[in-house]
């Protein structure tokens, strides 16, 4: 099954080598121009494409090293200076990261009814007064409850997601424009599930998620020619799948409350801001 189609100019031995390395049979051939990448079972295409991405990312580091007797090794993942590097690369992603995973012991209690000190702070409101939403001046409220999560599926699916779409971003349009849209799309899709709901008491990253993905959807249609904004139809398709499952309110069944309402703001938000973006990168 091709996999991949690219220049003849580009140097996949590297590449190559890590397919095998994590036993993907495949073969690399030369057609009309273009080098094809080819890999023998078709369950494995999904896995070569996101490594493929990765790999032009920067996300996943292939290099060669001389060892001490002096044969060349294959180093694959990220060692403390490549993660050095992919945070100076993508700094408001890291950052938003590592809050949000720094933040997660302090609000899983609140599962299980316990507000904590830290988790206090970021919720939409002060759950320890009576102070409305409109009535508190403390407006960093209507984006903290992002780095909120209330179990380690929350946060792993989250930050999965955003990791790959927000990348994109950055390295297209720039850390200022991703901290501008996190923001945006954070402080809507916040305001948008209280509307709905009622309830101060939600957290999490998945509306930025949705957001990011209407950015990058509108973005890929907008720019066709620009390969980073590619995203594989399965995991957009997926994505979206989700939304529309769970805003039928199944979820609720098995008692897990999803909130929709900022799923589908923040998927809007994010597509109108790339929409109304400039007409052209750089």
């Amino acid at each position: 099954m091709r996999v991949i189609e690219t220049s003849v100019e580009e140097d996949l031995s590297l590449f190559s080598r890590y397919l095998w390395q994590v036993r993907v049979r495949h073969r690399i051939f030369e057609e009309r121009g273009r080098q094809v990448l080819e890999v023998a079972e078709s369950q494995a295409a999904e896995v070569v494409r996101s490594a493929y991405d990765d790999w032009h990312a920067g996300t996943l580091i292939l290099e060669r090293r001389n060892s001490d007797a002096g044969s060349s090794t294959l180093k694959v993942g990220l060692s403390l200076k490549r993660v050095r590097e992919t945070a100076l690369r993508f700094p408001v992603l890291s950052g938003v990261l590592v809050l949000a995973v720094v933040i997660f012991p302090f609000s899983l209690p609140i599962a299980d009814g316990e507000l904590t000190v830290v988790a206090r702070w970021l919720t939409l409101t002060d759950l320890t007064t009576d102070a409305g939403l409109l009535e508190s001046i403390e407006l960093w409220r209507w984006f903290t409850p992002v780095f909120l999560h209330f179990s380690v599926l929350h946060l792993v699916f989250n930050v999965a997601v955003v990791t790959d779409l927000g990348r994109r971003v950055e390295s297209i349009r720039g850390s200022k424009q991703l901290a501008f849209s996190i923001v945006v799309i954070g402080v809507l899709s916040n305001l948008g599930r209280y509307a709905v709901a009622g309830n101060p008491v939600f957290g999490g990253l998945s509306g930025i998620a949705y957001g990011l993905l209407g950015y990058v959807l509108v973005s890929q249609r907008r720019f066709p020619d620009q390969p980073g904004w590619h995203v594989h139809p399965g995991f957009a398709f997926s994505l979206l799948i989700f939304l529309v499952l769970f805003s039928t309110g199944v979820t609720e069944l098995f008692g897990l409350h999803v909130a929709n309402a900022a799923h589908w703001v923040g998927l809007v938000a994010g597509g109108s801001l790339a929409l109304l973006g400039p007409k052209q990168h750089g």
